[in-house]
């Protein structure tokens, strides 16, 4: 999971429009993320200040030296998101419930206000997912239950119009990423505020995959300021390219086995048998995860592996990956320009789901 978005509505919205389970979500959801905003430093103020650690300031100054690329050389959002500061004293900023049918590979959708439909759903506290995710299981779904690092509004609340206040902050879980990984991230979430289309998780992980990694490819090669990024840019950049091998070879073999689980649960079988097949098909995974996994060049999986995987550990591989190429062509296409690329990815987000899908199929 990269990121989880959040709407700040009223309690009279919640309660008009919402029963009381509902309620109770939004609130957490509506105070936690006011308590974000309450928190916000103001990054320059950081930055001029003689009490800053020097490992945060040098932190600080690359997401600034990053949203000024990502503003002037790929035309991304220009707005006050990402100014300030939070610091959050724990390794994750939400914690994300996922669910998916057993013997199917759909994922359960949850509908908010404005936003429409997503495949997760996110809480402040760990309890309050820990609950949700057992009421999800005792429908006898597949759940998982995973920290969330980045986060981020979709650029509703960094309006021009809006007070700084709203903006998105950078959250203190961005900084214990690698340089590289911070570069990455603040160019995913910047992109998420180019276009975000409702009910179509898919196609905005991947819009904004991909647009992180051509972001990253060019900062590194064009702009990157070694007096900022640990180690050199060239080393910096071989080890991204290093990590997407290995991150391929892991999608690879996550691939093959969403396409034997599809095949599985298509057969004319009893209920029982598929289960008993399905976790077979999970253990021949973790073999060939066991085999592969020396030709990884800086990752490792294992952490991965060692949970309790189910339908809902494929799919979020998938939701995050599904059509990067498909964009990467469609960028090809715009002659490689921010602008007209941007353009064409909004005039997709016009179309119906079934339209936008054969629009990217064909492409090649």
């Amino acid at each position: 999971m990269r990121s989880w978005s959040v709407i700040f509505l009223s309690l009279v919205v919640f309660i008009s429009f919402s029963g009381c389970s509902e309620i109770s979500f939004y609130w957490q959801a509506a105070s936690g993320h006011l308590d974000l905003l309450n928190r916000k430093q103001d990054i320059q103020e950081l930055l001029n200040s003689s009490e800053t650690a020097p490992e945060l300031r040098r932190k600080l100054k690359l997401v600034e030296s990053v949203r000024s690329f990502a503003v002037q050389q790929m035309s991304l959002p220009k707005n006050e998101g990402y100014t300030g500061y939070v610091e959050l004293g724990r390794p994750y900023v939400t914690m994300v419930v996922t669910a998916a049918p057993a013997l199917e590979l759909k994922a359960f959708q949850w509908c908010y206000w404005f936003v429409g439909c997503q495949e997760y759903r996110g809480y402040f506290d760990e309890e309050d997912a820990l609950s949700s995710a057992k009421e999800m299981e005792q429908q006898k779904f597949d759940v998982s239950v995973g920290p969330v690092t980045a986060y981020s509004t979709l650029g509703w609340l960094n309006k021009s119009w809006l007070p700084n206040y709203f903006s998105d902050p950078v959250l203190s879980t961005f900084l214990l990423r690698r340089d590289v990984e911070l570069i990455a991230v603040l160019i995913h979430e910047l992109a998420h505020q180019v276009v975000y289309v409702s009910n179509d998780t898919s196609f905005n992980e991947s819009f904004a995959v991909f647009v992180e990694q051509e972001g990253l490819r060019q900062y590194l090669t064009q702009a990157g300021d070694s007096s900022i990024i640990k180690g050199s840019n060239k080393n910096v950049f071989q080890w991204y390219l290093n990590a997407k091998k290995d991150r391929q070879l892991f999608r690879q073999l996550v691939k093959e086995t969403f396409e034997k689980m599809e095949n599985l649960f298509a057969l004319n079988i009893s209920n029982t048998e598929k289960l008993q097949k399905k976790q077979q098909i999970f253990i021949e995974l973790r073999k060939s995860y066991e085999l592969q996994k020396k030709s990884l060049q800086v990752l490792s999986y294992d952490a991965w592996f060692k949970q309790s995987l189910n339908n809902t550990h494929l799919l979020g591989v998938q939701r995050y990956q599904s059509r990067v190429e498909k964009f990467a062509l469609l960028f090809e296409q715009q002659e490689r320009k921010w602008p007209q690329f941007f353009e064409a990815v909004r005039g997709l987000a016009e179309l119906s789901v079934k339209a936008r899908t054969k629009h990217l199929d064909l492409l090649n």
